[in-house]
């Protein structure tokens, strides 16, 4: 009955600041508990957006059963409310995470499919040259050594990215996609979800995150659609009324978000990050330095002409 009462005034309250959203929410959370008639009735004025009679039905209800509320710990209200802050919190951090993850992944998939080649022809080049270098002179041995080592990272690299699907966005798009996986984050994300439902949030927050960061708006919009539409999970701070469960909850998660912000700082001085902060013109920055690789391969095999000339 508690639970019941409190997602009513939860909807009353959203319904006077316009959340049409949250109240759609906790409709569906409502529709999983066992409830009355009267309930039923005020449910079904809301699912056809018959609104004018819905809040004076909800006052009438809270009404009848405010008395007979049980009395809730004063503790366990302040520590409900403070994973609530937290989860809100953890999900901002989180979801700066995967937008810069994905900003640095989308650049190197362009960095590698527009410049790969290129680089693998100059890489196989440098060791050509330090292979014969090497064999005249034994003191450039180590620079063949490194030469070849660098070839196979960045072929091993460069296969890992050229096999990447990356679809491009125009700026409204790229918005639209942020605030898509914003909604459905919040929705299923397993670190501040009840633990009886985690496994199955964990399946769909990758999947989730999978199509976010091939920047498949499609895709992110039919799993908000589903989560939607589906079977809620529930929050922990919405699900637990146990204090001691509650303080270790608020325990882990205060640890996770330290974590969430080192990651951040980490992200923040990545050497691609800070370079792409400095880039106008992405577009500008490929043809400048398919320019200098160019120069660069023209002047190796310079080196290796001049070298099969002498000898």
């Amino acid at each position: 009955m508690k639970e019941i009462i409190k997602r009513l005034e939860i909807i009353k309250s959203s319904i006077i600041i316009e959340d049409n959203e949250l109240v759609h929410l906790q409709v569906k959370k409502l529709l999983l508990l066992k409830i009355d008639n009267k309930v039923e009735s005020i449910l079904y004025l809301i699912s056809n957006t018959n609104f004018e009679k819905v809040i004076p039905l909800i006052d009438d209800y809270l009404n009848q059963f405010r008395s007979l509320v049980i009395y809730e710990d004063e503790k366990i209200q302040g520590l409900k409310h403070e994973l609530s802050i937290l989860e809100k919190e953890f999900l901002l951090y989180s979801n700066k995470v995967e937008e810069y993850h994905n900003i640095i992944n989308d650049f190197n998939i362009k960095y590698h499919k527009k410049l790969g080649d290129l680089i693998e022809e100059i890489l196989v080049l440098r060791e050509e040259y330090y292979e014969y270098m090497s064999k005249e002179n034994e003191n450039f041995k180590e620079e063949y050594k490194e030469s070849k080592k660098d070839y196979e990272d960045f072929h091993n690299e460069f296969k890992q990215f050229s096999y990447a699907n990356s679809f491009d966005l125009s700026k409204e798009d790229k918005k639209e996609l942020k605030r898509l996986y914003k909604k459905a984050s919040r929705l299923c994300h397993p670190d501040i979800l009840e633990d009886e439902k985690k496994e199955e949030a964990e399946e769909i927050f990758k999947e989730l995150n999978a199509a976010y960061e091939q920047k498949d708006i499609k895709k992110v919009s039919n799993i908000l659609h589903q989560l939607l539409s589906g079977e809620s999970f529930i929050s922990a701070s919405d699900s637990l009324f146990d204090k001691k469960i509650l303080k270790k909850k608020i325990s882990i998660l205060r640890e996770k978000i330290r974590k969430i912000k080192i990651e951040i700082t980490s992200l923040k001085e990545n050497e691609t990050f800070i370079m792409l902060n400095k880039i106008d013109d992405i577009y500008d920055y490929f043809v400048k330095m398919q320019e200098e690789l160019l120069l660069e391969k023209d002047s190796i095999m310079e080196k290796i002409k001049n070298f099969l000339q002498k000898h």
